[in-house]
């Protein structure tokens, strides 16, 4: 059997060349006679089938074009997907098959369409899967639950396997969807008609997310509160991370580890996917907890034959908030001797939330370290009013050009948030300042950046101010009166002092 396999072939071809060439005279002359007759066949049909085609094809662009993109397009505002264009093709395209067979070949559609329709029964009950997903993406086209650009949710079984993706494409029989990890998922039509299906992005195209933090007894709810709040709202400042609707901290269980909090915030997936958005959230909340001294809790599931070592600081003992202030770059240099002399001298703050610290061009004496909260400084643009020019987060210290020789403020700054604050006068920071050269370059270092960060803020807000042209508001009463054409003022046929000229003469005569 090998052996036939591989030489049947080179058998038929020699075989069939050499009656072709003991009967060549006689093919020829066939050939020669029916030649003619088959060119003339094939280039008359071939002329009549063109021009069919070539009319539903060019009919078909028409549709797609100025119907179903222009028309429909326009009116829904959207990009129409392939499934009703490749419908109108099909319909089209067999439409312009059965008139070729009745005007070409002259033969009678009723006994095509009565086969078809025997045909059409046995190919229904084989591709009925394909067929269910046809009919479920025009329901799914018509009723409209997504569209193109939503996020939605394909609920499963488990909540584990729940997908939360992207809609791409929606065609005749598939709907194809991006996954957060940048994968497409191809799911059938008909399992989105027989599914729970989530869209993220209706009524509105923003949605809500959560992320929770669970923290120990012993921090209270309102310095939790504070620091959580002060984390998402940092958060904010992030293209698609929403600051309206207000992000807000939520007290959600009381477990075994601890209190559970929730971070409620939106975001708008435009800009930002949901799981860049958890990242976000995550990395800048955890580096205010880290910052107020305040650790996650641990599973309680331990046993403790000794005390328990303290987890989480607090800025109220002198002790906590001496560990809080030496994690800080300003005072990481110091000695402890030089550090507890620096710290009796310090002055604690405590501001509401939305009460100011200091404005601009006030006398400054002092600078200022943020233990907890979050604080804004804004600087007033001589053509913008007051800009927003920097955040200042937990840890991070400010004010500092009073300490370099600055006799004014040079910004304004508000609590975000509730925030605690310490003050350093200036005369009890020269003497060190004296002898630690490295921190004074380092106070200069942070002091030019913050100047650079307000500059570069007016900047922007001037050149988008400048770029964006002023809007007029259109009323309903506009909109009527547009549709009466405007009377035109008489074209100017004098030269500029011509008016003026005639008035002084008159008066001149009078």
């Amino acid at each position: 059997m090998k052996i036939i396999s591989r030489i049947w072939l080179p058998v038929t071809v020699f075989v069939a060349f050499l009656i072709t060439l003991l009967n060549r005279r006689d093919i020829y002359h066939d050939f020669l006679a029916n030649g003619r007759f088959v060119t003339e066949s094939f280039f008359s049909y071939g002329i009549q089938i063109g021009a069919w085609v070539s009319s539903a094809f060019l009919l078909n662009r028409f549709i797609t074009l100025f119907f179903w993109d222009g028309f429909i397009g326009k009116i829904s505002d959207r990009r129409v997907p392939r499934l009703p264009k490749d419908v109108t093709a099909i319909v089209l395209f067999s439409i312009t098959a059965l008139i070729i067979a009745s005007t070409v070949f002259n033969k009678d559609t009723t006994k095509i369409l009565a086969a078809s329709g025997a045909v059409s029964i046995v190919i229904g009950l084989a591709l009925r899967t394909i067929i269910l997903d046809l009919f479920m993406g025009l329901a799914i086209h018509v009723d409209q639950p997504f569209k193109i650009g939503d996020w939605i949710m394909v609920h499963q079984n488990r909540v584990e396997t729940h997908i939360t993706a992207e809609v791409i494409e929606t065609n005749w029989r598939t709907t194809r969807l991006r996954t957060t990890k940048n994968n497409m998922v191809v799911v059938p039509n008909s399992r989105l008609g027989d599914t729970i299906v989530t869209n993220y992005m209706k009524p509105k195209p923003h949605f809500r997310m959560e992320v929770d933090f669970t923290l120990d007894f012993d921090v209270s709810s309102e310095r939790a509160t504070r620091v959580l709040t002060a984390g998402i709202r940092a958060a904010c400042e992030h293209e698609g991370v929403l600051v309206d609707p207000e992000p807000e901290v939520r007290m959600k269980a009381s477990t075994l580890e601890g209190m559970v909090y929730e971070i409620r915030y939106f975001i708008l997936p435009k800009y930002i996917s949901p799981n860049e958005s958890i990242h976000l959230v995550n990395n800048t909340v955890l580096d205010h907890l880290i910052h107020s001294g305040i650790v996650p809790a641990l599973s309680k599931q331990e046993v403790f034959l000794s005390k328990r070592e303290k987890r989480s600081l607090d800025a109220s003992l002198d002790n906590d908030l001496y560990q809080l202030l030496t994690r800080t770059e300003l005072f990481r240099s110091l000695s402890a001797e030089e550090f507890n002399s620096l710290l009796e001298k310090m002055t604690k703050r405590t501001l509401r939330e939305g009460e100011s610290l200091y404005h601009q061009e006030e006398t400054a004496s002092s600078m200022f370290v943020c233990v907890e909260g979050l604080l804004i400084s804004h600087v007033d643009g001589i053509e913008v009013g007051q800009v927003k020019a920097q955040t200042i987060r937990a840890g991070q210290h400010f004010g500092e050009g009073a300490l370099l020789g600055g006799q004014l403020r040079e910004s304004t700054i508000t609590s975000s948030t509730e925030s605690l604050l310490y003050e350093i006068n200036r005369n009890d920071f020269d003497p060190i300042l004296a002898k630690h050269q490295n921190l004074e370059k380092y106070l200069e270092s942070t002091h030019f950046k913050s100047i650079e960060e307000a500059r570069e803020a007016v900047e922007k807000v001037i050149e988008s101010a400048k770029s964006k042209p002023e809007k007029k508001k259109t009323t309903a009463i506009n909109k009527v009166m547009r549709l009466w054409p405007k009377k035109r003022p008489p074209k100017q046929t004098f030269f500029p002092g011509m008016v003026s000229e005639n008035n002084e003469s008159k008066e001149r005569e009078s």
